[in-house]
């Protein structure tokens, strides 16, 4: 798409030709003849502010019957990752198997300004002099290098070994990304004793005395071949007067580093023989039955406090919730990233940004609807209606459209607010920012007070008891109900308080934690009594905690401090059912140093991202503050993923059994179809992590139910399509879900849950479409230059369980790694000791 139809939309649309004038006039009385009371005129967008459409698409609401053989007609509701993609895969496919013209016409609906994906990253303000000057400004510094570029927000970092979808589709559209060391830092903060650390009213978030205390731990990479580099704790210099902290440090890292290689062991070992969801499972349940969750894994495996106080923090980073949330996850969940990502996993970073992503995507997508919310969708009017497709769309301004399917790429309680017809009650500021692009209206942003009054927990504002059981998307609006969501902000600034006071111990990415968080607080899903007293389990685990009663628990926990590991002297017992993240004591806040990842950002001034901070940044330091609301994992949201997926299983299969009724009979499609005409795509609609992995995947899928539903349309990729485009690259992956849905089908397994098969298959169906797109890099480059590829071009799997699936052969090449990072990590630690700098030798 041209650089005017995603930045400049009002210019774009005078420039693009239309049939005829009448077509402009006609659009614009009917967007006005939508207007509402309780909208004030001046909000009302133009139609060019309305419609995005592409060169080749005429208008949208005469396009539909100019031609007896229209093209289907498909709404996409949000601009994320997952609706981008879907859009875009869907806007890929043309009729007569792939030999005809283009046979989907896609409408693309977004709220905000500009594609949702890039909705809140902001180009940043060069602080030095000439810049300032040729901006008006007078606060230049002299003595300030230039900086350019942008600030992805949130921050989009991914490890490719659990995002090979997403690492395909990123390549195939020519989208760049390079990695970046997995240095990291842990600290506590300790606020004034005067003031409360329950409160968590807007006012008491501002006025927060806090102090960094130091790192209890931090750590550096080093490479140890030209694939692999290796990510080792630091020590802090021994001093033969004083050896006591030196030694109560080393005790902490080998707890943690024994825990850490117990649980590496078990996941993978899990993870390779299909049978993750087994992991401290009660043997009678299976499939959708209660999955142990991460605290009871911790606490039931002995994992020690100086371990979880390092693993909890990071991945309620990774999974943005607080600690709370954290502990309520299923174990197979997060274990299951552990196995696909560590030890080697490198982190990954788009390199010119979001930006570049949501550009390259939208190209092919016909017609983009900016400023508008879509309220509500209803069931078409019978025959006295347009015959365009028989789901009317209906959007914030009054302006009905009609479409043969919806796709809601939203959250899931947006999806099921709209589907309810119902507004959100306290919904989210629009980001605020300091430093704006060019020609930007200030109506698409806003205030710093709203940010600082904004309400953390996430409202319900969907009542299932509510809504009539005959109501036509009644199932979909239950089961949408059952995703918890946490809000968190995200803040952009310069204040380095938010890092430990030593700046050689800065790094990458830098998580803290108040220093009466409570890291294993309970969870939702309580451990039952039934299942406390059951004895060792086939899989070796044991759901029975080994701790009896609260008092040695606490014991337990508070066990941490004699190996110089922070770690909470309280214990809450927490059971809050709505907790929220960000803004929260409960919760680890984390800072990523942008210039790390951003060489543009230059070195003079430190750009900062803080996620869920637990205090606020000085007001003259921040440049910009975004609330977003975040999917969770609980084992009733693991069960609506089952629910969700077989849904729309069973909504392609009506569709074409009704299609296969219409082709033989006189008979016309029952109404009540309706509801199988909405599909839902998003991180949330995936099993694993709600990550981005999940927006590829769940967009794919449902482009296959839709192809599956449409039969007579026969939707296929062109066949003039390149082979680097994402559709072509994926034909043979898709002839592997075939078979294997086919394999499932004639030899089903004990559970055909969407979880149950994801988790049993993923990680070889991932193994199997490497070896196909590693041998798609080879021909293509053997055909471009004439000789074979390079080892690392292809390869986006780490080494470790890409050539074997021996689980004891991998630890075993793992210790072997790591034992030359420990040599490299003992000469860096016996340089610092005598003073000098070792930073040349590691990866800081």
């Amino acid at each position: 798409m041209p650089a005017s139809l995603t930045r400049e939309r009002s210019s774009s649309f005078s420039s693009l030709s239309l049939p005829k004038e009448e077509s402009i006039t006609h659009m614009k009385d009917t967007i006005r003849g939508g207007q509402r009371d309780d909208i004030p005129a001046s909000n009302y967008p133009s139609a060019n502010d309305l419609v995005t459409p592409s060169l080749q698409t005429s208008n949208p609401i005469e396009s539909a019957t100019q031609s007896p053989a229209r093209k289907l007609r498909v709404a996409v509701v949000g601009s994320g990752l997952a609706g981008l993609t879907v859009a875009h895969i869907l806007s890929s496919l043309h009729s007569d198997d792939g030999q005809g013209d283009q046979g989907i016409d896609v409408e693309l609906f977004e709220k905000a300004h500009k594609l949702g994906m890039d909705a809140a990253s902001l180009s940043v303000t060069c602080p030095c002099q000439k810049c300032a000057e040729a901006a008006g400004r007078d606060n230049g510094d002299p003595n300030h290098e230039h900086v350019e570029g942008r600030m992805d927000v949130p921050m989009r970092s991914f490890f490719p070994e659990y995002y090979p979808n997403l690492v395909r589709l990123y390549r195939s559209i020519g989208v760049k990304f390079h990695d970046a060391d997995n240095t990291l830092a842990c600290f506590d903060v300790t606020f004034d004793s005067n003031t409360s650390t329950t409160d968590s009213t807007p006012s008491s978030r501002l006025t927060k005395d806090v102090n960094i205390e130091a790192p209890y731990l931090s750590s550096r990479s080093y490479k140890v071949s030209s694939d692999h580099t290796i990510t080792l704790p630091d020590l802090p210099p021994l001093s033969i007067l004083n050896p006591y902290p030196f030694g109560r440090r080393l005790l902490g890292y080998y707890r943690i580093a024994r825990d850490y290689v117990k649980m590496l062991t078990v996941s993978k070992e899990f993870m390779t023989q299909g049978r993750m969801m087994e992991i401290g499972k009660d043997p009678t349940e299976w499939g959708n039955g209660r999955q142990a969750s991460l605290r009871e894994f911790l606490v039931s495996g002995g994992y020690s406090h100086d371990f979880s106080a390092f693993f909890v923090p990071l991945f309620a980073c990774v999974c943005t919730c607080s600690f709370e949330r954290m502990m309520e996850y299923p174990a197979c969940v997060v274990l299951e990233y552990v196995a696909r990502c560590m030890p080697f996993g490198r982190m990954q970073f788009v390199s010119s940004g979001v930006r570049e992503v949501t550009e390259n995507l939208s190209k092919n997508i016909g017609t983009i609807h900016y400023n508008t919310m879509v309220e509500k969708i209803i069931e078409a009017g019978g025959p006295s209606s347009s015959t365009s497709g028989p789901i009317i769309l209906i959007d914030s301004y009054g302006v009905r459209r009609e479409f043969d399917h919806v796709i809601f790429a939203t959250q899931a309680n947006q999806a099921a607010a709209m589907l309810a017809g119902q507004r959100a009650s306290k919904p989210l500021p629009k980001p605020f920012v300091t430093s704006r692009d060019k020609d930007d209206d200030d109506s698409n942003y806003g205030r710093k007070e709203e940010h600082d009054l904004t309400d953390p927990e996430t409202p319900n504002n969907v009542t299932v008891e509510n809504i009539s059981r005959h109501h036509p998307f009644y199932r979909q609006i239950k089961t949408l109900s059952k995703f918890p969501y946490e809000r968190t902000q995200v803040v952009c600034h310069t204040d380095t308080s938010f890092l430990p006071k030593d700046p050689a111990s800065w790094r990458l990415l830098n998580i803290a934690k108040s220093t009466n968080a409570d890291i294993l607080a309970s969870p939702l899903d309580k451990v039952t009594a039934k299942l406390e007293q059951q004895q060792q389990q086939s899989t070796g685990f044991s759901i029975k905690p080994s701790v009896t009663n609260e008092s040695e628990l606490k014991n337990r926990r508070k066990g941490g401090h004699d190996s110089g590991i922070s770690s909470p002297d309280i214990y809450s017992g927490s059971l809050t059912p709505v907790s929220t993240a960000s803004q929260s004591h409960n919760s680890a806040m984390a800072t990523h140093i942008m210039n790390n990842t951003a060489s543009s950002l230059g070195t003079t001034t430190k750009f900062l991202q803080t996620t869920n901070p637990i205090f606020q940044p000085k007001p003259d330091t921040v440049i910009s503050s975004a609330w977003f609301e975040r999917a969770v994992v609980n084992p009733e949201s693991m069960r609506a993923v089952d629910e969700l997926n077989q849904q729309m299983d069973d909504q392609s299969t009506r569709l074409l059994s009704a299609s296969e009724e219409e082709s033989t009979t006189t008979t016309t499609t029952p109404a009540a179809v309706v509801a199988d005409r909405v599909w839902f795509v998003g991180s949330y609609a995936y099993p694993g992590i709600p990550l981005l992995e999940g927006c590829v995947v769940s967009a794919v899928q449902v482009m296959e139910r839709i192809i599956a539903a449409e039969p007579t349309r026969h939707l296929a990729t062109s066949i003039s399509a390149s082979k680097e485009s994402f559709l072509k690259r994926d034909e043979p992956m898709r002839e592997r879900r075939m078979r294997r849905k086919d394999e499932l089908e004639h030899d089903p397994i004990d559970d055909n849950s969407a979880s149950a098969v994801y988790f049993k298959t993923a990680w070889k169906d991932t193994l199997e479409d490497e070896r196909i797109w590693e041998e798609q890099e080879k021909a293509r480059q053997d055909a471009q230059r004439g000789r074979l590829a390079s080892s690392g071009d292809g390869h986006f799997m780490s080494a470790v369980g890409s050539w074997t699936s021996n689980v004891y052969v991998e630890v075993a090449w793992m210790l072997l790694l790591y034992i030359a990072a420990i040599v490299q990590w003992w000469s860096v630690f016996m340089i610092e000791s005598a003073g000098f700098d070792g930073s040349r030798w590691a990866l800081a």
